[in-house]
């Protein structure tokens, strides 16, 4: 008989990559309203729902990738047969089911892009991952992930500078997490020879080039300097240690860049509203840094 052991579970949904979400919704939600008495409840409706559909993404890709993770990575949960197949599927539509419900009580706009995120969850899980599409179906679901704490009144991006600065980070977050999902395909086996390595820092490099830009240009508070000095200090010792055909260290560069989008996000942040709120922020990091050490994240 299978005893239940809750760590499982919560190994399965990589726990401490949860803590990366709250930040994309945060950022969606400051660009388009300040903080108000209602503004916890929906802050909190939105991080739920935020979290349930992205539990409900790592959930099915170990599903789709069962047979491939008993040979390659036999010690995880489903691979392992700690957690059965039948229960993460009963989770899979448990959590759906529960994410959409929440986002219906927000309101409608966030009803629909929760229901846009969970189709491009399912097509990426069980089609786009092996195409050359899946990295930046990855970085499509953190997009929709900001528009998650953006919808709550889409009506509030009146002004021409608050657009520019809706459009800058969503590509910005497109681009980043775009990359992740690209380095992370190789996690397992190192990169091939061949390989254009110079253009991750080059692709890094630009985006923080492209956030200096939009300090100097007024669209961003000065304040983003400093939390970008942190998040440039992050990537630098990444790169610098990284080992082209190291499976370890492709998975240690995958980890950094991960917990990083915290630290993007509290630029950005910064940037919009202020410091302070970047620095509260921050403040994810510390459970993240705890669990990682105790549970995968790649």
């Amino acid at each position: 008989m299978q005893t239940f052991n809750f760590k499982d579970y919560l190994i399965l949904v990589r726990l401490p990559n949860l803590f990366t979400l709250p930040s994309n919704v945060l950022v969606g939600y400051f660009m388009v309203s300040s903080m108000t008495m209602t503004s916890y409840v929906q802050i909190l409706l939105l991080v739920t729902t935020s979290i349930l559909l992205y539990c409900v993404g790592l959930i099915l890709n170990d599903l789709c990738d069962y047979s491939i993770d008993k040979k390659e990575r036999p010690d995880r949960p489903l691979a392992s047969g700690k957690v059965s197949r039948r229960a993460a599927i009963g989770l899979v539509v448990t959590f759906s089911t529960l994410a959409l419900a929440l986002s219906f009580i927000i309101n409608i706009t966030t009803f629909v892009i929760s229901s846009i995120l969970l189709i491009t969850i399912f097509g990426y899980d069980k089609i786009l991952k092996k195409t050359r599409a899946g990295p930046f179906t990855i970085g499509a679901a953190r997009v929709m992930n900001v528009l998650l704490g953006a919808s709550v009144d889409f009506g509030n991006i009146g002004s021409y500078p608050q657009f520019i600065i809706l459009t800058f980070v969503l590509s910005m977050t497109f681009v980043y997490v775009s990359l992740i999902g690209f380095i992370s395909r190789y996690e397992v086996h190192g990169f091939p020879k061949d390989s254009k390595l110079l253009l991750i820092p080059a692709i890094v490099a630009a985006i923080i080039f492209l956030i200096v830009l939009l300090s100097f240009a007024g669209l961003f508070k000065y304040e983003s300097l400093i939390m970008l000095v942190f998040f440039s200090f992050i990537m630098g010792i990444t790169f610098y240690k990284f080992q082209k055909n190291d499976s370890v260290g492709i998975q240690r560069m995958v980890k950094n860049m991960i917990m990083s989008i915290i630290v993007l996000d509290s630029t950005f942040l910064s940037g919009i509203v202020g410091i302070e709120i970047g620095l509260v922020l921050m403040v994810l990091l510390a459970p993240l840094l705890i669990l990682a050490r105790k549970m995968y994240m790649t």
